[in-house]
């Protein structure tokens, strides 16, 4: 999206004032905090610090713009006080909060954040995992094989990924799952995020059936230099020559 702006963007200046009594800030910060739906502490401490850092202490609603190093900087904090080093998963934790928990009032824009209202949205079913069993036969048929790229185990570490997200209606059943390496997931993750494209036909929902097609350099070429002729756009030249091509095989 760019870098953050002023009160014109997404993101607004934080409150001059306080608006809200720092009573009343308490109050919603314990309320939000024990209203996780998490199972993990670990990961309802990160929460928590997260909420904490986006709505400190003085300020009112909306709350102070914050990049994501403070962000980062805040959980870091919190684990240095728990011996703990460095964390590397920030921003999942974040992602969860804003998602699972339906803290869709935290808005981004760029590398900022800022908590804009107090208004909560739904939150989303408890994430779920495939049983022992069932993650021992997807990684069978799969060859021990990221779904995406293909690298295996043990070079990479591999996870279960629902191919539908939750987000989008995704279930825990049988199909919905699919092992991807750890890169992947976080690329998939991206690519999900406001994305309102049909799943079934996703490339990353189903690379078993949906993956990109790779043109080598030659083809690219040709496509490209058939274009310009053309006076066409690439796709529509790619698309119309291969309608001929299969065309031309049914007689």
């Amino acid at each position: 999206m760019g870098k953050s702006r002023s009160s014109k963007g997404l993101l607004s200046p934080p409150a001059a004032t306080p608006n809200i009594s720092e009573a009343e800030r308490k109050k919603w910060l314990s309320e939000a905090v024990s209203g996780f739906i998490a199972k993990g502490q670990a990961n309802r401490n990160y929460y928590e610090v997260i909420l904490h850092a986006l709505w400190p202490e003085g300020h009112g609603i909306p709350g102070p713009i914050k990049s994501e190093e403070d962000v980062r900087a805040a959980v870091n904090a919190y684990r240095e006080a728990n011996e703990l080093a460095p964390y590397k998963d920030v921003f999942r934790r974040l992602r969860e909060l804003q998602g699972d928990e339906g803290f869709t009032c935290i808005t981004k824009e760029g590398t900022k954040y800022q908590l804009q209202s107090l208004q909560l949205g739904l939150k989303r079913p408890p994430r779920g995992k495939p049983s022992k069993q069932l993650w021992a036969s997807i990684l069978a048929d799969s060859d021990h094989r990221c779904a995406h790229c293909g690298q295996q185990e043990p070079n990479v570490k591999l996870s279960p990924d629902h191919r539908r997200p939750r987000s989008r209606g995704g279930d825990n059943n049988e199909s919905n799952w699919q092992p991807l390496c750890e890169q992947c997931n976080i690329q998939k993750s991206s690519a999900c995020q406001g994305c309102a494209l049909n799943c079934m036909t996703c490339p990353w929902a189903y690379p078993e059936s949906h993956k990109p097609i790779v043109l080598d350099d030659q083809n690219r070429e040709q496509i490209r230099r058939g274009s310009e002729k053309a006076k066409q756009n690439a796709s529509d030249f790619a698309n119309q020559a291969l309608r001929a091509y299969f065309n031309a095989l049914k007689r």
